[in-house]
């Protein structure tokens, strides 16, 4: 479906000439969380040398090569070049080969309790561990959930309205080759005061793919390397980054080696949408109602490296800030097809950003450092993907419909908020359906019905671990990745 039949009013690409907003989403700022930064980006510029880059990726280039048209995927069965194996198929960007508990164990989380035997809290306490839900619902947490290594956590497996983890937020540190898919993480001001949604200081190879994070009381997702550590391989994609807490509400600072955020959405955070530092891959998302500071480019000495690829920028209700904020000639930029929609007229109409909207950046005609090829979408097509996916969509919860709705005002709504109880949803998340999950006999996380299907054993519980079509994939591997959409 395109995007003006999504939304019954006229897509730039189908209304004329684009609309000419104020590039910087009014006066220069700096990141107000952290004010030793430089001046925001300014005005506006009709410098459009930032041309259309629809079906480009923003792999090759290195050291000033050309980017790769549209070769991203192809390949190995796993979807990446010759010889790799992906997290999933479709798994993409820097955190695509996380291996997670590929040929480890299997654990059945077989009630929403914070602890014990059967918990969410149980089933991560050991590396090397597949997670597979028995149950849907609410696992409300006190102390914060800490993941280990090569764990794949298969959210898609939960029967009825998926996982949703309420509470004191989680830690991914050292949490190195792990896969998570399809949670919604909300933290809230039941958590710990400073404390973040999601949070990695080192690490690496980890991919978040169709999650929900919010409520954070310092950032929803920060990636921030502590001092002498590695960061860097790691994916957001298709997910959903909303609603930091005010007063300290934040996207999440982004500071890695190596990290790609796709196809996914960041709306009503006040600022650090995200704060970009290091290296990072930005590609087909959408920005949504900020306050202060929208996407911040670098804002600190020392290099970093960006690339922008067919995102689009809205401003929202209580947008007065900065859009591409606190721009230093140190960020080393190479961006295209980025659009700007600045009038909140509830149509998506904006212009497309040119050089001049990006301030004092280093301009790069070709990436300065090796991207993964992500082949990417139009902006347009971007955010009629992100409308319909982003998020653990498999079934939208309510606290993700009450954000999509003011998405789609284009706009005319959206707000920040200082307490998850002021959406006023049923016990405060909203209800998730608990569902019941199909029989396993042997308990290794196939149901018998699959495993007949499959040429499997039900009573074989070694079976989970073979590879019956040689593809590289495990057969338990099959039966989750097949659950997605």
């Amino acid at each position: 479906m395109s995007l003006c039949a999504l939304l019954g009013t006229a897509a730039w690409a189908c209304s004329g000439p684009p609309h000419d907003g104020s590039g910087g989403g009014g006066a220069p700022s700096v990141d107000p969380v952290d004010t030793s930064g430089s001046a925001g980006s300014g005005g506006a510029s009709s410098d459009d040398s930032a041309a259309s880059a629809s079906g480009a990726t923003t792999g090759a280039g290195g050291s000033g090569g050309a980017p790769s048209p549209g070769q991203g995927g192809g390949g190995a069965a796993g979807g990446g070049s010759a010889g790799e194996l992906r997290a999933f198929p479709g798994a993409e960007g820097f955190g695509r080969d996380a291996t997670g508990a590929r040929g480890g164990d299997v654990y059945h989380v077989t009630n929403l309790n914070d602890s014990g035997p059967g918990s969410l809290r149980d089933a991560i306490s050991q590396p090397n561990r597949t997670v597979v839900f028995d149950v849907g619902g609410v696992i409300k947490i006190d102390a914060r959930l800490v993941f280990k290594n090569n764990q794949t956590i298969a959210g898609q497996t939960a029967p009825g309205g998926g996982i949703t983890v309420y509470g004191n937020g989680t830690s991914f540190s050292g949490a190195s080759s792990t896969i998570v898919r399809y949670v919604r993480f909300r933290m809230g001001k039941i958590g710990d005061s400073g404390k973040d949604t999601v949070t990695m200081a080192n690490g690496h190879d980890v991919i978040w793919d169709h999650c929900s994070l919010s409520w954070g009381r310092d950032g929803n997702f920060d990636l921030n390397r502590e001092s002498g550590a590695e960061l860097h391989n790691l994916t957001l994609q298709d997910s959903i980054v909303a609603q930091g807490l005010q007063t300290h509400s934040t996207g999440g600072i982004v500071n890695t080696s190596a990290t790609s955020i796709i196809r996914s959405l960041y709306i009503d955070n006040n600022s650090r949408n995200p704060k970009a530092r290091g290296t990072l891959q930005f590609v087909n998302n959408v920005v949504y109602n900020w306050v202060v500071s929208g996407y911040i480019l670098g804002d600190t000495s020392g290099r970093s490296d960006g690339a922008m690829i067919g995102n689009t920028l809205i401003t929202g209700p209580e947008t007065n800030g900065g859009t591409l904020d606190s721009p230093t000639p140190e960020y080393h930029l190479y961006a295209a097809d980025n659009w700007y929609d600045s009038n909140e007229d509830g149509v998506l109409n904006g212009r497309l950003l040119g050089q001049g909207d990006f301030g004092s950046v280093t301009w790069e005609t070709a990436p300065s450092v090796e991207y993964p090829d992500v082949p990417a979408m139009s902006a347009e097509e971007a955010f009629d993907h992100v409308m319909k996916h982003a998020g653990a969509s498999l079934w939208r919860d309510p606290v993700d419909d009450f954000l999509m709705e003011e998405l789609a005002s284009l706009g005319a709504e959206g707000a920040t908020i200082s307490d998850e109880a002021s959406l006023g949803l049923p016990d405060v998340v909203g209800n998730i359906p608990g569902g019941s999950a199909p029989p396993d006999t042997d308990q290794d996380g196939m149901p018998d019905a699959w495993e007949g299907s499959a040429g499997l054993d039900p009573d074989d519980p070694e079976d989970r671990n073979g590879d019956r079509n040689g593809d590289g994939y495990t057969n338990l591997e099959e039966y989750i990745n097949s659950l997605a959409r």
